[in-house]
């Protein structure tokens, strides 16, 4: 693998938090960050695309989760983390293939710890 991912899936319902994640991916060179705003297209996404690792809103509208998301990544041994606000509550069952876990509002600097902590540098 290259020293950074090269395609990350990122499953964000907020558009403006979207946006501003992707750019902080793409500062970190990651060349091809996805971006699905629903269960839906990120469950599309995962059965189309060679990911290097995944970055995951836990709540997403319309009473979803992106647990069905993080299930399929680590059934192809993807590794991810999962992004949520404070108010979210997480148990362990269900972060437990989770590379980390970010609290809202993450920076740069986190996101460079997740991703290079997932890659062993």
């Amino acid at each position: 693998m290259s020293p950074r991912p090269h395609a990350v899936l990122l499953v964000e319902d907020n558009p403006i938090i979207a946006m501003n994640t992707e750019a902080l991916l793409e500062d970190l060179g990651i060349t091809d960050v996805r971006v699905a705003a629903n269960l839906a297209e990120a469950l599309a996404f995962v059965n189309e695309v060679a990911f290097d690792f995944g970055l995951l809103d836990l709540k997403l509208g319309d009473e979803e989760d992106s647990l069905p998301v993080a299930a399929r990544l680590a059934d192809k041994g993807i590794p991810f983390a999962f992004a949520t606000g404070a108010g979210d509550a997480m148990d362990g069952a269900e972060h437990r293939n989770a590379v980390a876990i970010l609290k809202k509002p993450y920076r740069l600097e986190d996101l460079r710890r997740v991703i290079e902590a997932q890659l062993g540098l």
